[in-house]
């Protein structure tokens, strides 16, 4: 769902830091794809350590409708929609959650003493929140698979464009690891923080093969090399 952008809605859909004009931001980027403008949105409007927000949400159709095809920017784009995906769908942090993170639909929830009066959402804006999660169910499968076809040689591209399918699936843990390995952590570090995966988390890698095999081998090998509990097959 598009939310036009000449509604007055926009003015309570606030970011990290209230309501910013994000509208204004996504309008240039529709009419010209511009790097800075979009790195701006992304990390500073839109997201902040690891929280996302109503206006997060609303962007999102935009976004995905203007982001280039290929190059450079469209991989920005969709390694930011797959943390956009991570952010919404792992269990963590302290942010009012629904059925997603950053989009409770109890108003209340969005009254937050940093926000003016003005920039609070009201019970007269719950629609436009649901229609907001309804788009999000319909279309988060796919965003997180189509973050999978940036995936390369790169093993923090890798990691890092991995970790929305990953959570949207259900494995904090895999998308944890794979970062964690594309870091440069030793394995054996890894495997004393993270544990053994449990059958949700081979699940997913098993979920991962098909996209990633053939474009980064070993970050796939990595995680299905990773120690699981003994009574979880091993991929064949």
């Amino acid at each position: 769902m598009k939310l036009p952008l000449n509604v007055d809605v926009w003015t309570r859909l606030y970011g990290p830091y209230g309501n910013r004009s994000v509208n204004d931001l996504i309008a240039k980027l529709v009419t010209r794809w511009d790097p800075d403008v979009a790195a701006e949105l992304f990390w500073e409007e839109l997201h902040h350590q690891d929280d996302i927000y109503p206006s997060t949400f609303a962007a999102l159709p935009w976004l995905l409708g203007a982001a280039p095809k290929s190059g450079e920017s469209f991989e920005d784009a969709y390694l930011f929609f797959s943390h956009v995906i991570y952010c919404a769908c792992a269990k963590f942090g302290a942010s009012p959650r629904g059925k997603y993170r950053g989009l409770s639909t109890n108003i209340s929830d969005h009254h937050h003493a940093w926000l003016s009066e003005g920039e609070r959402l009201r019970e007269d804006d719950l629609p436009t929140l649901l229609k907001l999660e309804e788009w999000f169910s319909d279309n988060v499968a796919k965003m997180a698979v189509d973050c999978l076809n940036i995936v390369d040689e790169d093993l923090t591209k890798a990691a890092y464009a991995l970790e929305g399918f990953a959570a949207f699936e259900g494995s904090v843990s895999v998308a944890r690891a794979a970062q964690m390995f594309a870091d440069g952590e030793e394995k054996k570090i890894i495997e004393q923080e993270m544990g053994f995966f449990g059958d949700t988390d081979v699940r997913v890698v098993t979920a991962l093969q098909p996209h990633i095999c053939h474009r980064n081998e070993e970050i796939m090998a990595f995680l299905n090399d990773f120690p699981r509990h003994s009574d979880t097959p091993r991929n064949p």
